[in-house]
């Protein structure tokens, strides 16, 4: 799948599901796969890029994906009316600037999985 194609099954996925924010996809090596924000996804997608398959999913489910690779790091906790996450990177991983707590957010999330899997996520 590649081009107007892949955008054009994002877009009719979206419609259906708009809290799905983040896509899930994978190569046709499948040696890796790769998330992100649907809409940064299509903003850097190239009509070259070819790729095996995608899945949609919301923020609640990339957490879940969260909570099975820290395995335990990482808890969502509510403060003072709002979620924030309680993470403890893995020794000698390497992050921007750890923090007591993080906000629940989308570029949160995806950055702790990028440290966690060591930018390559195998699932």
């Amino acid at each position: 799948m590649q081009g107007y194609e892949l955008v054009q099954k994002i877009k009719k996925d979206r419609e259906a599901h708009p809290n799905n924010i983040f896509i899930k996809w994978w190569r046709k090596e499948e040696d890796y796969i790769d998330f992100d924000l649907v809409t940064r996804f299509l903003d850097n997608l190239k009509d070259s890029t070819e790729i095996a398959g995608f899945e949609l999913i919301d923020q609640d489910e990339m957490w879940r994906t969260i909570e099975k690779r820290c395995d335990g790091r990482a808890v969502k906790v509510q403060r003072d009316g709002r979620w924030v996450l309680l993470w403890n990177p893995p020794k000698g991983a390497e992050v921007e600037e750890r923090l007591p707590e993080y906000p629940y957010s989308p570029e949160t999330l995806l950055k702790i999985l990028d440290v966690e899997s060591n930018y390559n996520y195998v699932d």
